[in-house]
């Protein structure tokens, strides 16, 4: 499974939705981080793809189906839950 996150550097929730991405990915091994960072035209064009207009967004993929969207900040406790839901 893969967490993508959509990111700028201008994003105040941006840094920490990257970190709690990171400790969730560290402490699964099934679980790969990836960042789309919306300061460049390949980070744009994604997340024009794939509908993104408030960042952070952070989507669960599983062989790039979209399994679960979460727009904005999540708590951690939260986005640990879905990631189980999605994974048990």
């Amino acid at each position: 499974m893969t967490l993508r996150i959509f990111t700028h550097p201008a994003c105040a929730g941006c840094g920490p939705a990257v970190e709690m991405g990171w400790n969730l990915s560290e402490s699964n091994e099934n679980l790969t981080l990836e960042t789309v960072k919306l300061e460049n035209k390949e980070g744009l064009a994604k997340a024009h793809g794939v509908g993104i207009k408030t960042i952070p967004t952070m989507i669960f993929y599983q062989n790039e189906k979209e399994l679960k969207r979460i727009v904005g900040l999540p708590k951690e406790d939260q986005l640990k839950k879905d990631f189980l839901e999605l994974n048990p």
